[in-house]
């Protein structure tokens, strides 16, 4: 392998640090072994709040895990949601005038030069300006780590880079407000439908957020039969994944046999789900219905008991010929 390529490893940490807070505690953990290189980061999410006009400080930790020495550079950018998959996005060009931009506020860190296994502290100093908005603001620190015997070099060198994502929430008119995009139920993948045959069932909710600030969203889908007997709950969130203000965010909660070893769906039932957030636990919710009627085996059924009067009529012409017959032998 030329000395001018190095694996890559784009925003690990970062892209899984802000939607599911537990991966990204154990992403940190994670090398590139067999690179030569690699780096250790946390934490993962720097969640702050400051009033307009202060200047808040945080801590982070670089470590070299590698085999050698690195050179690490860094670079700060904003970043926003992508779709309603719950993957950040990088934005490479974005301005610091988009309202929910970072990058204008966070100092400049400077190169360092680690050993192995050397780790060194970093702060991270942002200052909020006076007339800075009210609300989220999203920024992604970049790390690359690089070799000194390529740093600086005119060749190919593609770095392992790990990101710590910065959540700055600015005080002042904040606005926590959800509302619901959409709210049905798939199976296998399949267009949402209201009608099924069996298990397993996805539930989908796809949460838009029409506030200032990021929220992360907990609750259940409740579903009852129809006779209002409470069946089943499942959880919502349960990886306290953030939606950001201006974007929507999917998610999606599985029912399959391993809830129902010892039930079996049949008929009407309805779901409804129940979300909590912000400050002030605010709640969203929806409800929807749809059947479960086994087709197959409703047909299975039938053919059987239409089998079974078949042959009980004809057994029981076939009794009655034995009686008629034994009745006029014995005359």
């Amino acid at each position: 392998m030329s000395k001018r390529v190095v694996l890559s490893l784009l925003l690990v940490v970062s892209i899984l640090g802000l939607y599911a807070p537990q991966m990204a505690l154990a992403a940190t953990q994670s090398s590139l072994k067999g690179s030569g290189q690699a780096l250790e980061i946390a934490p993962p999410i720097i969640e702050v709040s400051g009033n307009p006009g202060q200047t808040i400080t945080a801590k982070l930790d670089l470590r070299d895990i590698s085999s050698g020495p690195l050179v690490v550079t860094n670079q700060i950018n904003d970043f926003t949601a992508k779709g309603d998959s719950g993957v950040p996005q990088i934005l490479l060009n974005s301005s610091p005038n988009d309202p929910y931009s970072l990058i204008g506020y966070v100092n400049p860190l400077p190169t360092l030069l680690l050993q192995p296994q050397q780790i060194k502290y970093l702060n991270v100093v942002i200052h909020i300006p006076a007339d800075a908005s009210p609300g989220g603001h999203y920024g992604v620190i970049r790390f690359t780590g690089t070799p000194p015997s390529l740093s600086g070099s005119s060749g190919v060198s593609l770095s392992a880079s790990l990101g710590a994502l910065v959540l700055l929430t600015v005080n002042g008119h904040l606005v926590e407000n959800l509302a619901t995009s959409s709210f049905n139920v798939s199976q296998n993948g399949a267009n949402p439908s209201s009608f099924f045959q069996n298990i397993p069932l996805t539930f989908n909710e796809i949460i838009k957020n029409t506030g200032n600030v990021h929220v992360a969203p907990y609750g259940v889908v409740t579903i009852k039969d129809m006779f209002g007997h409470e069946v089943i709950a499942l959880n919502i969130n349960e990886g306290q994944g953030n939606i950001l203000p201006s974007s929507s965010r999917k998610f999606t909660e599985l029912l399959n046999s391993v809830d129902f070893t010892h039930k079996r769906l049949f008929g009407r039932y309805s779901a409804t789900f129940k979300l909590t957030y912000g400050e002030q636990n605010k709640v969203l919710s929806g409800t929807l219905t749809f059947w479960v009627i086994p087709v197959e085996l409703i047909i299975i059924w039938l053919v059987i008991l239409i089998g079974g009067f078949f042959l009980l009529r004809f057994l029981f012409k076939r009794y009655n010929t034995y009686i008629i017959n034994k009745a006029r032998n014995s005359r």
